[in-house]
């Protein structure tokens, strides 16, 4: 949202949802930017992006009851992008078919500890939405995702920001997208 709202003259706005617990728990990010100012006040409704940085979430969340038809998710996942789909309840891929969805893989923690980054993802899936929305030219939007770089970690020196460019680079690479087939194939359902 700060790349978008400084760097762009798009409008933004971001709200976030906290869990109370600490460890292990869920944000949910609101997050809305367009070429009209933004006049209201209010949680995302329709999302026509939803990325997921913990592939477990699936399991345990509607994370696509309200989407968009046409909407895109994104998927931090374990799983190669050919086997992603066996990985889903029966719900998840009814969702995905229904709403003819896109779907991109990473798995970014195999990028982040390539580069040195451990779990620290946020940079790779930034990138990701970055190279899959379209909202800024791509080349324009990993310059912007490196100038941020450089301001959030500037103060740590030169390897931790070397590390984030590295990722921000390697990510590219390791996404990947998912064609959905026309059937739900799935035997498992979300537990209750």
């Amino acid at each position: 949202i700060k790349i978008i709202g400084e760097g762009t003259d798009q409008f933004a706005q971001g709200y976030f949802v906290y869990d109370s617990k600490k460890a292990g728990s869920v944000t949910v990010s609101h997050l809305r930017f367009g070429r009209r100012p933004i006049r209201s006040t209010y949680l995302v409704q329709r999302p026509n992006f939803v990325a997921c940085h913990h592939e477990s979430f699936l399991n345990r969340f509607e994370m696509l009851d309200q989407a968009v038809p046409g909407a895109t998710l994104l998927l931090h996942s374990s799983s190669p992008p050919d086997q992603v789909w066996a990985t889903f309840p029966v719900e998840v891929q009814r969702q995905l078919i229904e709403k003819r969805m896109k779907l991109y893989v990473i798995d970014a923690y195999k990028v982040g500890k390539e580069e040195g980054m451990g779990v620290r993802i946020n940079t790779i899936m930034q990138t990701c939405f970055f190279a899959i929305s379209g909202v800024l030219p791509r080349e324009e939007a990993v310059a912007k995702i490196k100038e941020a770089i450089r301001k959030t970690y500037g103060s740590k020196g030169p390897a931790i920001i070397a590390k984030n460019f590295a990722a921000v680079d390697r990510t590219l690479a390791n996404l990947f997208e998912v064609s959905l087939p026309t059937e739900v194939s799935g035997q498992r359902c979300r537990p209750a």
